[in-house]
């Protein structure tokens, strides 16, 4: 893993967990409907985003480049605001449905390529290490928020794995 790779995936991390960090009330919280309506969007709206990196900045990102083209977020009766919310608690909710042995894997694998990089000092693989740590303790948090929508998310998990699988940033 290069330095700037691992600096990418610390500013990824961190920006993730900072825009979900705000719980959602439960009379504001995602229904079926905007679960499918995210589901399908990100499904249709990838190809031409590429990979997925979730927080505030990339919904509003996804929605003004929308609203400049076919304004399908729009049409599927977002307006920037539950959009955003919408986003934030789908994925949330895919988190939470991750089963404990791949979401810990995240982790273990992001460890591992720090653990074996040789661009990095000892002192700059500590400083790595205590941004990872404390990006993942955040995450961990959003995935415990994300079971509180784990159910709406369930039914729409499968084709989420095919948009986000691999490609989701933490």
């Amino acid at each position: 893993m290069s330095s700037a790779f691992a600096l990418r995936m610390a500013a990824g991390l961190l920006a993730a967990s900072l825009a979900l960090g705000t719980f959602v009330s439960p009379a504001n919280a995602l229904t079926d409907d905007e679960a499918g309506e995210v589901t399908r969007l990100l499904n249709e709206l990838y190809a031409a985003a590429g990979s997925f990196a979730y927080d505030d900045e990339v919904a509003d990102d996804w929605y003004d480049r929308d609203q400049e083209q076919d304004r399908l977020i729009e049409k599927a009766g977002f307006d920037r605001d539950s959009w955003r919310r919408s986003l934030g608690e789908t994925f949330r909710g895919y988190l939470a449905l991750m089963p404990d042995d791949a979401f810990a894997g995240r982790f273990k694998q992001i460890n591992d390529r720090l653990k074996a990089d040789t661009t990095l000092t000892s002192e700059q693989k500590q400083e790595m290490q205590a941004m990872v740590d404390e990006q993942w303790a955040e995450i961990t948090s959003l995935r415990e928020e994300g079971k509180a929508f784990a159910d709406t998310v369930r039914p729409h998990a499968d084709l989420l794995h095919v948009v986000l699988g691999e490609n989701v940033h933490h």
